[in-house]
C-alpha cells in the first residue's frame, strides 16, 4: 500500500471508480467491464508460464516448431506419468555412472516455495493416482559462489502482448542455498544444499544484509543478495571479470523473451475472447522469474511466478521491492482523466473507444479522445519517429492511424520506464526474434523497426 500511496494513489472499495485493480487473477467479468481509464495487473492466459507443467508444454511446442537449440531455455522436462516413455528414452541416452550420475529433480505441477520437490538418482517412481509431477534433468554443474548454489529472482513487467513489450527491472535478488554444494549425487535428501528457494533456506540460517561487504575471503552468512552484489562479486572474482555478468545478463534477456514468445498465441486468443479492448491495453503484469546459471554461464529458466511475493521482511527486500513497485506504477501509466467524459464517450457509438464484449474494435478506431494528450513531450517524440516511417515516395511505408498510435504509445511508455529497461523490442536484438512470432507479426515488426530508428536518431544526435 505504501508504494501505491507514494505514487499518489489511494485505496477505494468501489468497483467502478478504481484506476488500478491489483488482484490474484483477472476474471473474464473484470476484463470485459474495464473502462479506458482502468488497468488490471494480469493478462489472461499467463498461467501458461506460471504452472511448471504448462511452462514445459509451451516451451516444448516452440522446440517442435523452431528446433531444440533456439528454445533450450529450461531444463529437459517430462510430465509424469504421461511422458514416462520419453523419460525412459532419455535415461537410456545418458546411463547413470559414477563419473556422470543421472539425477532428476521432481516437482509438483502447481506448487510453490519449494514444496514437494525432491531429487532422485536414476529413473524416479511414477506418481500415483491423479497426482502429476514435472521431472527435470538436474543442473549438476551450477555456477557457485563460496561453494554455494544460487539463483536469480528478476522482476519483469509485460505491458503489452499486441505488440509484445517486455521490461526487466535493473535490480533483483540473488538467493543462495544455505549449505555448500557437495556435487550432484551427494546428500540428495539435504534440500539446504540443493534448493535455492528462499522459503526453504531462510530457516537454515539467519539472513544478514550484504551491502558494502568485502567479498574476498570469508563465506558470507547471507542467503540473499541483490543483483548489484553479484555483479561486484563476479567483477572481482570471476576469470571473465565484467564480461561474466554481461554474458549472464544477455542470456537472461534471451531466455525471458523466448519464454513469453511461447505463450504469445494463447494470450492473444484470450485477449480477443475476454477483453473489452481486444489489444489488452488495460492489462499489464509483473512476473518474478527464477533463473540459474551453470559454470559455463548458460542460463536456464527454473520457474515463473505470476504473483511474485512483495513481502519486505528484510531491509534488502524493502530496498529492492519498494523501488521496483514505484517504478512499475510509473511505467504502466494510469492516465488522469474525467470519468464522466469517459462514460459519455463510451455511450456514443461513433465516439466509443471500446466496444461491447464479444465484438472487435480495430485499433485504428481508438485514440485519446478523453482530454488532452497525456504527455506534454509526446508530440515532440512522435513527429520525428513517424516521419521516418511515412515516406511520401514509398506507399508501403505509410502508417495507418492504428500503427501510428501504437508506435507513439510505445515511445511514451519507454520514456516512463525509470529503472525498468526494455528488453523487447531492443534495437540490437529485435529482428532476431521476429521469426518466432506466430501472431501480430506486422505490429511487432513495426515496433522493432522503430526501436532501430530510435537508436539511429540517438547516434546521429550524439
Amino acid at each position: 500500500m505504501k508504494a501505491f500511496e507514494a505514487a499518489g494513489c489511494e485505496y477505494t472499495p468501489s468497483n467502478d471508480l478504481f484506476n488500478i485493480i491489483w488482484a490474484k487473477r483477472a476474471t473474464p467479468q473484470t476484463l470485459a467491464a474495464l473502462t479506458p481509464y482502468q488497468k488490471v495487473n494480469h493478462f489472461p492466459g499467463t498461467w501458461g508460464l506460471g504452472r511448471k507443467d504448462s511452462l514445459a508444454v509451451n516451451v516444448g511446442k516452440m522446440k517442435r516448431a523452431f528446433g531444440e537449440a533456439p528454445f533450450d531455455i529450461v531444463p529437459v522436462s517430462f510430465l509424469l506419468p504421461n511422458q514416462k516413455n520419453e523419460l525412459l528414452r532419455d535415461a537410456e541416452q545418458q546411463p547413470d555412472t559414477p563419473e556422470n550420475p543421472l539425477i532428476y529433480i521432481m516437482k509438483p505441477s502447481a506448487s510453490s516455495c519449494g514444496r514437494g520437490i525432491y531429487l532422485n538418482r536414476g529413473i524416479p517412481a511414477m506418481p500415483r493416482g491423479n497426482k502429476r509431477m514435472v521431472c527435470q534433468r538436474y543442473i549438476g554443474n551450477p555456477l557457485l559462489i563460496f561453494g554455494r548454489k544460487f539463483d536469480l529472482r528478476l522482476y519483469c513487467c509485460v505491458t503489452s502482448f499486441d505488440p509484445l513489450r517486455i521490461y526487466l527491472f535493473d535490480e533483483g535478488l540473488v538467493r543462495f542455498a544455505a549449505e555448500k554444494y557437495p556435487g550432484p549425487d551427494k546428500d540428495l535428501d539435504n534440500i539446504h544444499m540443493h534448493l535455492t528457494n528462499y522459503s526453504v533456506n531462510k530457516t537454515a540460517e539467519l539472513n544478514r544484509e550484504s551491502r558494502d561487504r568485502d567479498y574476498e575471503g570469508e563465506d558470507p552468512v547471507d542467503i540473499k543478495w541483490c543483483v548489484s552484489d553479484l555483479k561486484n562479486y563476479l567483477k572481482k572474482n570471476h576469470p571473465l571479470k565484467e564480461r561474466a555478468w554481461e554474458q549472464i545478463e544477455a542470456a537472461c534477456n534471451d531466455v525471458v523473451i523466448k519464454a513469453f514468445l511461447s505463450i504469445e498465441h494463447d494470450v492473444l486468443e484470450r485477449l480477443r475472447a475476454e477483453c473489452r479492448d481486444k489489444s489488452g491495453r488495460n492489462c499489464f503484469e509483473l512476473f518474478g522469474l527464477d533463473l540459474m546459471a551453470d559454470d559455463t554461464l548458460k542460463v536456464r529458466l527454473i520457474e515463473v511466478n505470476i504473483m511474485p511475493s512483495l513481502a519486505t521482511g528484510t531491509t534488502l527486500d524493502k530496498a529492492v521491492k519498494a523501488r521496483m513497485l514505484a517504478h512499475l506504477l510509473t511505467l504502466v501509466r494510469c492516465i488522469p482523466c474525467r470519468r464522466d467524459e469517459v462514460r459519455a464517450a463510451m455511450l456514443a457509438p461513433s465516439e466509443a473507444a471500446f466496444c461491447p464484449a464479444g465484438s472487435y474494435t480495430p485499433i485504428a478506431d481508438r485514440s485519446y479522445r478523453f482530454g488532452t494528450h497525456p504527455f506534454s513531450s509526446a508530440r515532440s517524440v512522435e513527429r520525428p519517429l513517424l516521419r521516418r516511417f511515412n515516406d511520401a515516395e514509398d506507399k508501403d511505408s505509410l502508417l495507418t492511424p492504428a500503427e501510428a498510435l501504437m508506435l507513439t504509445e510505445a515511445e511514451e511508455e519507454l520514456h516512463c520506464a525509470g529503472g525498468f529497461r526494455r528488453v523487447f523490442p531492443h534495437a540490437s536484438t529485435a529482428r532476431q526474434y521476429l521469426p518466432f512470432f506466430t501472431h501480430g507479426v506486422s505490429r511487432n515488426n513495426y515496433l522493432s523497426v522503430s526501436a532501430c530508428l530510435m537508436r539511429e536518431n540517438a547516434d546521429s544526435d550524439s
